[in-house]
């Protein structure tokens, strides 16, 4: 069974620099496993269960929007609680989330402005597209993942980011 990430990048949805022993193990696995006709009807069916069951595409919004208004008045505590658990197991201060965000991903923590795209169901992930333009004017593409919790709220469980160099997700 395929793990969220690996749909993510078999979709072509993650943006960043992966080392080159990852991208020749995925390369080997699309050509041996031949499924991506699987992936899209996985994806197919996932969209399908989104619009009749999963999260309205405005409770996603509402996450990403209220962790990006959180990063840009300065309330750093309202920011990482946004954050997924395992997000936080990872940075496990709000300063250390803080810093990580500033050093990689400046275009959301202080976007000039931004606009929502496609939104997908991945198996228990829902994955956002977000356009974003930096505080020094360039443009970006987001992916942010989230997952729900047990108490049913939605967590941000990652972000992925690139230049937005006109081609689109």
């Amino acid at each position: 069974m395929m793990t969220d990430m690996t749909c993510l990048r078999a979709l072509g949805l993650v943006f960043g620099h992966a080392p080159a022993s990852q991208v020749k193990a995925l390369r080997t696995a699309a050509l041996a496993l031949t499924l991506p006709l699987v992936v899209v009807a996985q994806v197919s069916l996932a969209e399908t269960a989104l619009a009749q069951t999963g999260p309205d595409k405005a409770t996603i919004r509402s996450v990403i929007s209220g962790q990006i208004a959180a990063f840009l008045s300065g309330d750093n505590e309202q920011a990482y609680s946004f954050a997924a658990p395992a997000i936080k197991g990872t940075f496990r201060s709000v300063d250390q989330f803080i810093g990580m965000i500033k050093r990689q991903y400046l275009p959301v923590y202080a976007p000039r402005n931004y606009a929502f795209g496609e939104i997908r169901a991945l198996q228990s992930d829902v994955a956002q597209q977000v356009f974003v333009t930096g505080p020094k004017g360039k443009n970006w593409i987001a992916l942010y993942t989230l997952q729900q919790q047990p108490d049913g709220a939605w967590k941000i469980s990652g972000c992925y980011i690139r230049p937005d160099d006109g081609r689109g997700a």
